[in-house]
Parts: C-alpha cells; sequence; structure tokens
C-alpha cells in the first residue's frame, strides 16, 4: 500500500466490503488494487486501456467472455417469436449465446455482435453448433428492441446448405430487409427501432422471412 495523496480516505463501495478499509481509513493509504484501478480509469489511450484491462483481468483470473442467461432468453424469444427462423427450431440447430467484455473492431468498423458455427472436434466439449457473441462495450447503450434486432440478425447467419450447416453470409435478401426498412444506422446510440416481436404489418417482411 502507498499514501494516498488525494486528501482524507473516501469510503466507496469497493472499499466497503475489504478487510483492510479500517487500516487504509486511518492511516489514509491506497492499496495496490484501488490505485490500478485508479490508473485505468485515468488513461486516456484506448489500447492502452485495453492493454491494462486484459492483464487486469488475466491477473485476477477473471474471464473476457462468458455464458449469458440474459441473451439466452433473448435468443428463445426471438426464434419463437419470428416465422422465418423456424428452420433452426425445425432442424434442432443448437446455439449458444456468449457475451463479451472485449471491444472488438474489424477493418476500423465496430461489431456489434457475431455468429460463429462450431467446428465438430469442438462439439466434443461445447453442445452447440453455433455461438452468437454480442460484445458488450459495443452494446451496453443499446435499446430492448435494438437488441432484439441484433439478435434476429444474428440468429440469420445460422444457415443450413447442401454440405450441412454453415454461416450464411451478410449480403443475402434477409439482411437487406433489415437495412431497407431500418436503416444503416439501426443500431447506433440513441437510434431506437420498433419491437420486431410486436407484430402488425410494419414488421410483416421480417417476420415471415
Amino acid at each position: 500500500m502507498e499514501k494516498s495523496n488525494k486528501g482524507d480516505f473516501e469510503m466507496n463501495t469497493l472499499c466497503a466490503g475489504c478487510v483492510n478499509k479500517n487500516m487504509c481509513k486511518t492511516k489514509g493509504w491506497i492499496c495496490e488494487a484501488l490505485r490500478a484501478l485508479y490508473k485505468l480509469g485515468e488513461e486516456q489511450d484506448l489500447h492502452r486501456r485495453e492493454e491494462l484491462t486484459r492483464d487486469y483481468a488475466r491477473e485476477l483470473d477473471v474471464f473476457e467472455c462468458e455464458t449469458s442467461d440474459e441473451l439466452r432468453q433473448l435468443g428463445e424469444k426471438v426464434l419463437a417469436g419470428m416465422p422465418s427462423l423456424a428452420y433452426i427450431l425445425l432442424n434442432e440447430i443448437k446455439v449458444g449465446y456468449v457475451v463479451s467484455y472485449k471491444s472488438k473492431k474489424q477493418s476500423g468498423r465496430v461489431i456489434h455482435a457475431d455468429c460463429r458455427k462450431i467446428e465438430p472436434v469442438y462439439r466434443a466439449y461445447l453442445p452447440f453448433d453455433f455461438l452468437i457473441t454480442f460484445y458488450f462495450p459495443n452494446t451496453y447503450y443499446m435499446t430492448d428492441n435494438q437488441k432484439k434486432l441484433l439478435m434476429f440478425h444474428e440468429l440469420k447467419h445460422v444457415g443450413i446448405g447442401p454440405k450441412g450447416l454453415r454461416v450464411e453470409p451478410h449480403d443475402i435478401e434477409d439482411f437487406t430487409s433489415i437495412i431497407e426498412r431500418y436503416g444503416l444506422n439501426w443500431s447506433g446510440f440513441g437510434h431506437d427501432v420498433q419491437d420486431i416481436l410486436a407484430g402488425g404489418d410494419s414488421v410483416q417482411d421480417l417476420r415471415t422471412g
């Protein structure tokens, strides 16, 4: 620990549960964990901040991603409410849902979520055919309706071809209907969309495929 140069010790929710809180309070110390958080919070360079976050996560044995019951429930709701996705249920295609606490970019473009096929060799450990990942740093601001549309978008990547399961590309007719109705910026901050599960003529093209 080191002596605080920030004046009197200020109790916060993190320190309140620490066994050493009284010593820090009386002596005005800042522990190494709190100092690391200050360093992370004051870092302005985003690349360096991601590096620090990865280092801390590694030291604390914290996973960068984990399975998400919230996303699973959202996926099941979208599957049940969108007839154009019925083939996934009819063919008993198993989809897993993961949230990643690490941001993702590709060719300078922010990636909100992705869908990947699980290769047969990994299915011995993973009971899924596909994994859908939401990247929390890129989706935390989204409304429930935006998340529903994003989930629908990713589930449309689940495909079946002549050789079996495959990831469908973006440039197919289903994705065009999303862009035409909701615009290119449907996933942007402060840009809410209509509830795709609400029914009605305005979402009929998405619901029926």
